[in-house]
């Protein structure tokens, strides 16, 4: 699930779900691998894809910060890739399932550069073949709407590709409108906004490859309990649509589980950027398959089982509900139940008293020197991790503005306050940065660093 945090700087934040199982590790838990251990594999074939870290598609009317980028190239759905078109600036997010792209259309004539402009079939309602799939994404406070269509997608960089693929195209027209009338199960609540654009998205699209197969974590048909609801719309000049039951096959797919060999999970391989920041372009590697060639290892990281949605262990419940992609975080002396790595989150944001920064940054944290957390993070089985970061005054870390050309865009304390999410240590790609952070796959699903 992803929660957008609509800030100065374009800060998408994805809030991530996975499981376990149940045996004991006594005794303080062991410090991370230091920064000057981190090994980050070069981009290219056969499965490691070049990720950025800059300011964001042309689009966007303020800058990205601490968000992670790949070009996807998107074809016809025949299986020759001649077809084509490349879409940049697509988030790398480890918090959500499934390829989501902004539509070019219906301006064909002027679509911002990078949007989907391809005519890509779109995919039936498995429950009546003449309506059309659709589906709506939730998000914390807003949603996306669009068409359900079929593709082919290569990984530019690293060769990595995959065909008849279920995307969710954001603002296709042939899914209808969906403020005019909103869908039933898909009305935002206040102040939540659609967020069917390129500014309000903060990407040209995302790529989710988190730790499930499928976009209702496997454990679901998208019945309107989690963050995807489908819905079939008539395939007329103006749709009617309303929700439909769609199961795991008709549901979008994690892109990585159907690559030919490195499908069991990702590596984000980001270096360290320095108290102070980095200024753009930050580059780093998406590698796919864990322990599926010789650059994918898991070497000395160390596993966090998650909550998979199916796990009733105390640590995979919550209030009676089952959670799925968390683990366990201990931090100043409170227990946060669901929490998870997510490079989809531009910050660390956990609930706290440090100070809020005043407007217009204040969904970010201002203290007035730089503090350190010292948190731990508990898997299924018992296995501690130590999960210590800074927090620095944003601020001070976005200072000066405007900073064309050379902005600072990476941060590794960065944080923001978790207001919406008491229960929650959201480690995002703050934490990311200077560790190759691995997530799992399920079944079996976990973090790794």
């Amino acid at each position: 699930m992803r929660k957008f945090l609509a800030l100065i700087l374009t800060p998408l934040a994805l809030l991530a779900g996975c499981g376990g199982s149940g045996t004991s590790h006594s005794g303080p838990p062991p410090p991370p691998p230091p920064p000057p251990t981190q090994v980050i594999t070069p981009p290219g074939p056969p499965n490691a894809e070049k990720i950025v870290v800059d300011e964001g598609p042309t689009a966007l009317t303020v800058p990205a910060v601490n968000t992670a980028f790949i070009s996807v190239k998107v074809c016809m759905p025949d299986g020759t890739f001649s077809s084509c078109q490349t879409i940049d600036h697509i988030e790398v997010d480890t918090g959500s399932i499934g390829l989501r792209i902004i539509t070019g259309l219906p301006q064909p004539l002027n679509p911002s550069a990078g949007q989907l402009t391809l005519a890509l079939p779109p995919v039936p309602d498995p429950n009546n073949v003449s309506n059309m799939l659709a589906e709506c994404y939730q998000f914390a406070d807003g949603f996306s709407w669009g068409s359900v269509n079929k593709a082919d997608i290569y990984l530019p960089v690293s060769g990595e590709s995959a065909t008849n693929v279920y995307i969710h195209v954001i603002g296709a027209s042939s899914a209808g409108n969906p403020a005019n009338p909103t869908p039933t199960n898909c009305v935002p609540k206040p102040p939540l906004v659609t967020e069917n654009t390129v500014p309000s998205f903060g990407a040209n699209g995302i790529l989710g490859v988190g730790p499930f197969i499928n976009d209702c974590n496997s454990v679901g048909d998208c019945s309107g309990n989690g963050s995807a609801v489908y819905y079939g719309c008539t395939a007329t000049a103006t749709p009617s649509c309303a929700k439909t039951t769609v199961h795991l096959a008709d549901q979008l797919p994690n892109p990585a589980t159907l690559f030919a060999t490195d499908k069991n999970g990702v590596i984000v391989e980001l270096p360290a950027v320095g108290d102070s920041g980095k200024v753009e372009p930050v580059q780093g590697t998406l590698v796919f398959g864990i322990g599926t060639r010789s650059n994918n290892g898991l070497g000395g990281a160390r596993k966090l089982l998650m909550c998979d949605g199916s796990n009733t262990a105390a640590i995979c419940m919550l209030n009676g509900q089952l959670l799925a992609g968390t683990v366990s975080a201990s931090l100043n002396g409170t227990t946060y139940q669901v929490s998870y790595l997510d490079s989809g989150s531009n910050a660390n944001f956990f609930p706290t008293s440090i100070t809020k920064c005043l407007a217009p940054n204040d969904g970010f944290l201002c203290p007035s020197s730089t503090t350190s957390e010292n948190a731990t993070l508990t898997g299924t089985d018992g296995l501690m991790v130590a999960a210590d970061f800074d927090v620095a005054n944003a601020n001070s870390l976005f200072s000066p503005t405007p900073c064309t050309p050379n902005c600072l865009v990476a941060f590794s304390n960065l944080a923001g306050p978790g207001d919406s999410s008491p229960d929650s240590l959201d480690l995002g790609l703050s934490f990311f940065f200077g560790r190759n952070v691995f997530t799992g796959i399920e079944p079996g699903p976990y973090f790794a660093y």
